[in-house]
């Protein structure tokens, strides 16, 4: 059965490789007629460095407020069935309640480990939406213990079909992202001492680190591996190709949350791109890719540097893994088109009870 096309008005960022966009694209694709409102395009984390953040500090407010009048008006002139809100740090209060007073149906898909470490609107604003997905199946609970939310359901994050796919490197890009084992993600402490430790345990290994605030690392062994620089986009395809392993390794607790993160984007983008990926273990990831068959999985640094030293000794079994695991993505639809089709799914049961009243 064709999903049914909605008005759907987007708020999140729309850089190429981010989550949000690949949320919105998605939608497009399943026949969904959109909007988009960018929200970095009205507060900025650009603006960086003790000036750059007072700057920040100060215009916020105004800043916050030209949104919600945009965002009001595009209520107005696009008349949506839905509000989509991709995580939301700037979303005031004050959009939900007027989404309310039209009508509107209000939907955030929730992506981090925290609802309490992202800004003082998440708080306020989580609670008025019409439902919650949140990609962390703790984040349910959390959200109920936390905030009192009782409208929410556990949505995995996916990949995105039009940038992770098994790419063919040029001899250019080799010479860029080749390396034995990457790691793509934003520095802390617990990836800085699993990474410090493997290379302890393996120093002759070529280790990349490719992410945001990796300069906090205070790890000598480390410092030839930080790039120094995020990738995004077409380049984060290219530098998990790059690799001979790609680690998953997950993000630790953080202000409230009950748990650390279990499964990321990342889960679902490494294999999606055709590359072998070495994640941390735990009940959760197994549920979606075969131990040993699909993927492979560690949970002491011991186990990691064993598994490293294992999987790049022998290159075809690790080739056979990774093709495996890219054919489980695309059999069992770990793209983000059909988590949308989960959001829209909803979105129509709910339309159609509100027209049966």
């Amino acid at each position: 059965m064709a999903t049914p096309a909605f008005r759907i008005l987007c708020i999140g960022e729309t850089w190429l490789g981010s989550d949000a966009r690949a949320s919105f694209a998605a939608l497009q694709r399943l026949g969904q007629s959109t909007q988009v409102l960018d929200e970095s395009h009205y507060v900025t984390n650009k603006w960086r460095g003790t000036i750059g953040k007072g700057l920040r500090k100060i215009f916020r407010p105004l800043l916050v407020n030209q949104l919600s009048r945009d965002v009001l008006r595009s209520i107005n002139e696009f008349k949506p069935h839905c509000l989509f809100v991709f995580k939301g740090n700037w979303v005031h209060p004050s959009i939900l309640q007027s989404c309310r007073d039209q009508s509107v149906i209000a939907i955030n898909y929730y992506p981090d480990v925290s609802f309490l470490s992202h800004g003082p609107y998440i708080p306020r604003s989580l609670p008025l939406y019409d439902h919650v997905f949140s990609t962390k199946t703790y984040g349910v609970g959390d959200m109920k213990t936390q905030l009192h939310i009782q409208k929410a359901s556990f949505l995995e994050p996916g990949y995105d079909p039009e940038l992770h796919q098994p790419v063919q490197l040029t001899e250019a890009e080799r010479k860029i992202y080749g390396c034995d084992v990457v790691f793509i993600g934003t520095w802390s402490r617990k990836k800085e001492a699993l990474l410090s430790a493997l290379r302890h345990q393996l120093p002759a290994i070529d280790l990349k680190i490719w992410g945001c605030q990796w300069g906090k690392s205070r790890s000598p062994n480390l410092g030839a591996s930080i790039v120094g620089r995020e990738v995004t986009g077409a380049d984060y395809t290219r530098a998990i190709r790059g690799s001979s392993i790609c680690l998953g390794l997950l993000s630790e607790a953080g202000k409230g949350s009950s748990s650390g993160d279990l499964i990321t984007a990342r889960t679902f983008q490494i294999p999606a791109c055709g590359a072998f990926m070495l994640h941390e273990r735990n009940s959760e990831v197994r549920r979606y890719f075969e131990e040993d068959r699909e993927a492979a999985f560690f949970e002491t640094p011991e186990e990691l540097a064993q598994k490293v030293r294992h999987y790049l000794d022998h290159p075809a079994e690790r080739e056979r893994i990774a093709a495996h695991g890219l054919d489980r993505s695309l059999r069992d639809g770990y793209a983000i088109d059909g988590r949308m089709k989960v959001v829209l799914d909803w979105l129509g049961q709910r339309l159609n009870g509100a027209s049966a009243h």
